[in-house]
C-alpha cells in the first residue's frame, strides 16, 4: 500500500496524510518565519510498526523542503527519524542539530 499525498490544513498547523475518510497520519507543526517547528508525528494506531510513521515523517520533511523552510524537531519520532537519514540533515536548523544531536555539528 502507498502512501497518498500530502495536504496541508495550514490553519490548524497539521500536515494530514489521508485516502478518502482513512487518516494515515498527521504531523503537528508551527510555523515561524522561515523555520517549521514539528512538535507530534501521529500514525493510526492499526498501522503502527510497519513504516508509516517513517513515510509521514518523509512526507513531511520533504513538504517543509519545497516551502523552503528548515525544521526544528521537537517531537521525539521526528528527531530521530532525522538522525537516522542523514539526507535530511540540511533540513535541520544548525542549532537544533547540535540540540537533538543530528548529523556531525562542529
Amino acid at each position: 500500500m502507498t502512501l497518498p499525498a500530502a495536504e496541508s490544513a495550514a490553519s490548524v498547523h497539521r500536515y494530514v496524510w489521508r485516502d478518502g475518510d482513512r487518516v494515515y497520519g498527521f504531523v503537528d507543526y508551527y510555523l515561524f518565519d522561515q523555520v517549521c517547528m514539528i512538535t507530534h508525528t501521529e500514525v493510526d494506531p492499526s498501522l503502527q510498526g510497519r513504516g508509516y510513521g517513517s513515510q509521514v515523517a518523509g512526507k513531511a520533511i520533504e513538504h517543509v523542503r519545497s516551502q523552503g523552510k528548515r525544521i526544528v524537531p521537537v517531537c521525539g519520532f521526528m528527531a530521530h527519524y532525522l538522525r537516522q537519514h542523514p539526507q535530511h540533515f540540511d533540513m535541520v536548523t544548525p542549532a537544533s542539530r547540535r540540540i537533538f544531536n543530528i548529523g556531525k555539528t562542529e
